[in-house]
């Protein structure tokens, strides 16, 4: 999981995901793992974040988080990459050109995994479940189309320009309902996703 700074979007991502996936037999040795394009190295989960997230386990996961910028090194060991943004999935092509194939940003990886199949998925035969996953979503690249377009977010009382319909704003200094709005999003994202994984298996598994 990826965001800007590591503290609110793709620790809270990370979190979710983690938590949902490992309840499914397929999916449940799955490692989540979080960075950010632009983070520090060592800081703390947003304030936010921590007060409003009441999932199990989520106390000792935010003490024991701390902010790390994305390297080569952790792209390069990565199956599947998410982003928040858009933003974030350019720096990381940027960064590592050939990580392209297995970069979505988190709606996209969503939308993507409940696209009507093609017969030829079913001949991917990838030992880790998340490069199968990763090699399925993106075979349907250019086959699905965003809803909708998300609403932009406001800063100092304007309207910001609206984001990329793949989208997760970055709404942790955009003000309180915005950032109360990102954090949602992010939970009902995470919440699609792992719903949508296991739609990606072969369909003798599935």
């Amino acid at each position: 999981m990826v965001c800007a700074a590591n503290i609110c979007r793709s620790p809270l991502a990370a979190f979710q995901l983690g938590r949902r996936l490992s309840g499914l037999a397929e999916f449940d040795q799955v490692i989540v793992e979080s960075a950010g394009v632009t983070a520090r190295t060592g800081s703390e989960i947003c304030e936010r974040v921590r007060r409003l997230e009441r999932g199990t386990g989520f106390a000792a996961f935010a003490d024991a988080h701390r902010s790390r910028p994305i390297t080569e090194a952790i792209i390069d060991h990565a199956s599947l990459i998410l982003t928040a943004s858009t933003a974030e999935r350019s720096a990381i092509a940027t960064l590592a050109p050939a990580a392209r194939s297995r970069t979505f940003t988190l709606r996209e990886a969503a939308a993507l995994a409940v696209v009507p199949g093609f017969a030829d998925e079913d001949g991917i035969e990838l030992e880790g479940v998340l490069d199968r996953f990763a090699a399925v979503i993106h075979g349907r690249r250019g086959f699905v189309a965003p809803s909708r377009r998300p609403k932009g977010l406001r800063r100092f009382g304007r309207a910001a320009a609206p984001t990329d319909p793949f989208d997760i704003a970055d709404g942790h200094l955009a003000g309180a309902a915005a950032h109360d709005r990102t954090i949602a999003q992010v939970g009902e994202v995470a919440g699609l996703l792992a719903d949508a994984l296991p739609r990606t298996a072969p369909r003798d598994v599935a």
